[in-house]
């Protein structure tokens, strides 16, 4: 994450601060945060936002991250723009690891680029780099919603076919054809 980023809904956990291998968190976006991340993810609005996450601790310094996420949405349908509401519920995993380097990861579509399928694949199984001892679980969370949200909402009952114009049947005339016979009657003349 860019330094110069201020993530509209932030819950630092300074890794080197927690006491147990095994700690549980619980979040909640306030009104201001979640109107925030509608406004980022142009919803029409999020009601409720809300993860328990643990953090476990390994030996080798790495931190995974499990916990469910729960969120009350409300997306504009993609045919109609009326509000959709839905309700996400999502599991959320992720490790950390002091041991990579946001250096060493992909930043744009070009760095992946002439990457084999199974080169792809691993960068997906890769750890996210736990960067000065700091998770923000709030970001996660924000992420994960963003994921997990239903792509195209679409109203109840709504048949895409009401609103797509129907093509007119009838044929233009072909504005050539009538220069070719006007051509065809100068010609004659001569």
């Amino acid at each position: 994450m860019s330094d110069n980023l201020t993530p509209e809904f932030s819950r630092i956990v300074k890794v080197q601060e927690l006491t147990a291998k095994k700690t549980t968190i619980e979040i909640d976006a306030s009104a201001a945060e979640r109107a925030a991340l509608a406004d980022r993810f142009d919803l029409a609005s999020i009601e409720k936002l809300t993860a328990k996450l643990t953090l476990q601790l390994a030996g080798n310094g790495e931190v995974t991250v499990r916990g469910p996420l729960h969120a009350e949405i409300t997306q504009r349908c993609v045919v109609t723009l009326e509000p959709v509401p839905e309700i996400v519920d999502d599991e959320i995993e992720v490790l950390y690891s002091p041991h990579v380097s946001e250096d060493s990861l992909p930043s744009t579509a070009d760095d992946l680029e002439g990457l084999s399928e199974d080169e792809l694949m691993a960068l997906l199984d890769q750890p996210e780099p736990l960067t000065n001892g700091i998770v923000d679980l709030g970001e996660v969370a924000a992420q994960f919603l963003a994921i997990s949200m239903d792509p195209y909402p679409r109203k109840e009952g709504v048949d895409i076919e009401e609103f797509v114009e129907e093509e007119e049947a009838e044929e233009k005339p072909n504005p050539f054809a009538k220069l070719a016979g006007l051509k065809d009657k100068l010609e004659n003349k001569n």
